[in-house]
């Protein structure tokens, strides 16, 4: 699981605890573990999110399968479908996956899908899938495409209450939709809100697959307790920061 990126983050989060919990390691052998998993896999941040709630306490390897259930029961896509106004046409960019969720929860949504990589593909054929009406846009055209959408939805796999995490081309549509004046809410799964050392140590580690950017391009932030406006503390960490999971 330590290299199992590009997995859903729940299904991770879920098989990194059946594996943790069968070793039964003691207290001394859970850190080097632990900060394995992060290492190996640094972008996902519900793994970072998992590790720091296993370190935090000395029974935490009691309380795992309880975090196992947080983050399978993440009620963000529900609340964005909620939160979204009506006949509101969306800019999305690859393929946000809580997203795409709430999007197919939502009648009337129109969506302008900016292609990155194989991923934007994909984005498309899950609203079509959906009977979602979706508009497939090149990286060169998204700019134009934004002056005739109501919101930008992007999605980060870790954030801080400085920096976005997310997949490449994400912080330009994050910072052209600024400029231009169109509203950016920043979804935000269970997990995905942790300590700035945390971001810190995975921006030291992204690949060419992925970007970060800072939070003040972001107008409200979609979460599992809903979605509100955009402030330091609806990006407050979930999880404590534990300095033995950064790396040396």
């Amino acid at each position: 699981m330590a290299r199992s990126e590009g997995i859903d983050p729940a299904i991770v989060v879920a098989e990194t605890v059946d594996a943790v919990t069968s070793l039964r390691p003691t207290p001394s052998e859970l850190v080097p573990l632990c900060r394995n998993l992060v290492e190996r896999n640094p972008t996902c941040g519900p793994l970072w999110w998992l590790c720091a709630r296993l370190l935090a306490k000395p029974e935490g390897l009691a309380e795992a399968w309880h975090l196992v259930d947080e983050i399978e029961g993440d009620d963000t896509p529900a609340r964005l479908a909620d939160a979204l106004p009506d006949d509101v046409t969306v800019l999305t960019v690859g393929y946000p996956a809580m997203t795409a969720r709430a999007l197919r929860r939502r009648a009337g949504v129109s969506v302008v899908a900016g292609l990155t990589g194989e991923d934007g593909g994909r984005m498309v054929r899950a609203m079509d899938r959906a009977g979602v009406d979706v508009e497939p846009v090149l990286p060169e055209a998204m700019l134009d495409a934004m002056r005739r959408v109501d919101l930008v939805l992007l999605e980060a796999d870790a954030l801080s209450t400085v920096t976005v995490v997310a997949p490449m081309g994400t912080g330009l549509a994050a910072v052209a939709a600024a400029a231009i004046g169109v509203p950016v809410w920043l979804v935000a799964g269970r997990g995905r809100r942790l300590p700035v050392p945390f971001v810190e140590a995975i921006g030291r580690r992204l690949d060419a697959e992925y970007e970060e950017f800072p939070t003040s391009y972001i107008t409200k932030v979609a979460s599992p307790e809903g979605v509100v406006p955009m402030s330091s503390d609806a990006l407050q960490a979930e999880c404590p920061a534990i300095p033995e999971l950064l790396p040396p």
